[in-house]
């Protein structure tokens, strides 16, 4: 009974010498793998956060300066508008000259040495 005894002690110390250890080397392995895993999850999601700033950076850059065309694009256009009104009232100036000068034309007196030299009035 005292040899039992002490095979049943030298078994169980070498259990706890010998497995315990073991086990929680595993335990621990597997904790440090998950926490690990965790990590490099973590950091993914991270960069990819970054990537998307990075992205949503550019796109805000895109966007301003497709909003800063269209205003030039805008003020292009009415300073267009502007030009195309004014050569519209030069050239609605211009018709009323030319005809006031083929008026003046057609009145013009030919009669050389008249002392009161005004167009004639009875045409």
């Amino acid at each position: 009974m005292e040899q039992i005894s002490q095979i049943v002690t030298l078994i169980g110390g070498a259990i706890a010498t010998i497995l315990l250890p073991l086990l929680g080397a595993f335990m621990f392995y597997d904790s440090k793998k998950r926490r690990e895993a965790a990590q490099a999850e973590k950091a993914e999601a991270d960069n990819i956060s970054q990537y998307a700033a990075e992205w949503k950076e550019l796109y805000e850059k895109k966007e301003a300066k497709v909003h800063e065309l269209d205003t030039k694009i805008d003020q292009l256009y009415v300073e267009k508008n502007e030009d195309r009104e004014r050569i519209r009232d030069l050239q609605a100036k211009n018709t009323k000259l030319e005809l006031e000068n083929q008026a003046l034309i057609f009145k013009k007196c030919e009669v050389r040495g008249c002392k009161d030299r005004q167009p004639p009035s009875d045409y």
